[in-house]
């Protein structure tokens, strides 16, 4: 016997598999929890409306209307139809949290001609209407009118005799609705879920920054801010079953912002091809009591004897949970993507399609990048060079090899500092090379893929100066926020001024003032207090010989 039975009763949906979980194998139970709603006919007309038809004229509101469900918890609004021109819009707003979202001609077709999710059960609706723009309107046919629910609806699957999930803020994991799945961003931008999650029409919208539930479980929405419209045609995916069951997809830009969510959640799950992680830690949205039903969560469990194209963990998930990643614990990189059930209080693991699965990794990883330098600059200190950089995304990463020339010679090998693997966030590094002779030095980094490729970073240079001289270096770090370093030597004891200005020339602070022994020094600046922008600072010298020393740098203040 492989089946499950599902009916659904106005909008709710049930599932019989705990009925038949000891009559079934435990490994066929995918893990969807649908949102609970009942569409309903709501009728609406904004009339016809023409923009003003002389130049310079203003963009004005049309029509105003107001869109009320019988006390329900959300509003989801369908148009039958739009006009809105070149430049016309829509603007809706929930009366109850304020929220609002806007829809151009272009938007609208992207949202598939309905609205966000909007908490509450009232909205605001206008026409504002563009100059020269003609025959401007919308009409709306129908509501998703969300339902309150009970706790003693919802459907638990844990690993043993407790529930040890808790909450988690990882910013590259989405909900995806109103199928109630997880869905999560890779490298290049695009998502992964469950294949058996996106197979209908119902996996259409994926949110972000989901907030508490109401304290019956009723599910709540981000603001449309955070909410994305899923492009169908991008959909691929396969529903084969344990070890087969995978998808991908893209969303359109957010109709708020212009951001793509990996602009606007500043992460993603990097991909690796691992079976043997000893700890596997599933993130989604799985149902739950009260305020965490359908929020994020997180557990983390034993590794079950992953093998081929199967994920096996021990890890607490729930319905709601399809789609999650399958993290290793100790890397953070992904390593598949959870599908099924089949932990129970008796025992049992759960079930994911790892990244052997040949035709998955194919998808998911179409679009690798290289290593992207963000930073790279080197300073002097006691005859040391320093070397600063910074990366941000770091795929197939072995380590960094840098490379030193001098006086137009070849590069040689400086030294090796190892890369951090697959990572999501910027990552800093810092290496010293030691006891230079004076002169002028050129430096590159080489980077090493596992895979054996590389590639070459810009090029920076440094002079390394006498001891006993009258210079000022360079800061560190530059840019910075709020902090850096300005360090300059002294041939002699000298009376010394050190101070920074603005592009105007106007001082905005006065470092020293007053008599210095000659060595070298090394001044912190903190501009908290200052906007961001580039600024100079200048050291004027006059040594106890009469000699003379002055100075000016640029550096770049990034707030």
């Amino acid at each position: 016997m492989t089946f499950i039975t599902k009916w659904k009763t106005c909008g709710k949906l049930f599932m019989l598999s705990f009925l038949l979980l000891s009559f079934l194998p435990s490994s066929i139970f995918a893990q969807t929890a649908e949102l609970q709603y009942n569409v309903e006919s709501f009728y609406m007309s904004s009339g016809l409306h023409n923009g003003v038809t002389i130049d310079g004229g203003e963009t004005f509101i049309a029509f105003t209307g107001v869109i009320r469900g019988s006390e329900a918890p959300w509003l989801r609004i369908y148009f039958k139809d739009a006009n809105l021109g070149k430049n016309s819009f829509i603007i809706m707003r929930s009366v109850w949290d304020g929220k609002e979202q806007k829809l151009d001609a272009t938007s609208i077709e992207q949202w598939q001609y309905s609205s966000a999710y909007f908490n509450g059960y009232e909205i605001v609706i206008e026409l504002h209407v563009a100059a020269f723009d003609e025959n401007i309107f919308f009409t709306i046919n129908e509501l998703a009118i969300g339902e309150f629910i009970d706790d003693d609806d919802l459907y638990f699957t844990i690993c043993g005799s407790t529930d040890d999930r808790i909450p988690s803020d990882q910013h590259a994991t989405s909900r995806l609705m109103s199928i109630g799945c997880t869905a999560w961003i890779i490298p290049n931008g695009h998502f992964v879920s469950a294949g058996h999650c996106l197979g209908g029409s119902n996996s259409n919208t994926v949110q972000f920054q989901v907030p508490p539930s109401l304290p019956n479980g009723t599910v709540q929405h981000p603001g449309p801010e955070d909410q994305y419209s899923v492009d169908a045609s991008t959909k691929v995916f396969v529903v084969g079953g344990v070890g087969n069951d995978w998808g991908t997809f893209e969303v359109f830009p957010n109709s708020v912002t212009g951001l793509m969510p990996k602009e606007a959640q500043g992460a993603f799950w990097p991909l690796v091809q691992d079976l043997g992680p000893d700890s596997l830690r599933i993130t989604g949205y799985g149902v739950d009591d009260g305020e965490d039903n359908r929020t994020q969560q997180t557990h983390v469990g034993p590794n079950a004897g992953s093998s081929g194209t199967t994920m096996r963990y021990v890890t607490d998930t729930q319905g709601g949970n399809s789609g999650s990643p399958v993290i290793d614990e100790l890397t953070g990189n992904a390593v598949g993507v959870h599908t099924h059930l089949g932990c129970t209080s008796a025992g049992g693991n759960n079930n994911g399609t790892s990244t052997f699965n040949t035709a998955f990794w194919i998808a998911v990883e179409q679009e690798i990048r290289p290593v992207d330098f963000i930073k790279f600059v080197a300073a002097m200190r006691e005859g040391d060079v320093i070397l600063e950089w910074s990366t941000a995304t770091e795929l197939n990463n072995l380590g960094f090899e840098v490379q030193r020339s001098s006086k137009g010679s070849e590069f040689i090998t400086a030294g090796f500092v190892n890369g951090k693997g697959t990572v999501s966030e910027i990552q800093n590094y810092t290496f010293t090379d030691r006891k230079l002779e004076v002169g002028n030095y050129s430096y590159r980094l080489k980077q090493n893929d596992y895979d054996g490729t590389f590639e070459f970073s810009d090029i920076v240079e440094v002079e390394v100066l006498p001891p006993n001289v009258f210079s000022l270096e360079q800061n560190y770090p530059n840019p910075f926020n709020p902090g850096t370093k300005i360090k300059f030597s002294l041939a002699s004891d000298s009376k010394v001024t050190l101070t920074v200005f603005d592009v105007l020339g106007q001082e905005v602070a006065n470092l020293i003032r007053g008599n210095l022994a000659a060595g070298s020094y090394e001044i912190d600046f903190n501009a908290s207090n200052i906007n961001s922008g580039v600024y100079f600072y200048r050291i004027d010298a006059t040594g106890v010989e009469g000699t003379n020393f002055t100075s000016v740098k640029k550096m770049i203040l990034t707030k």
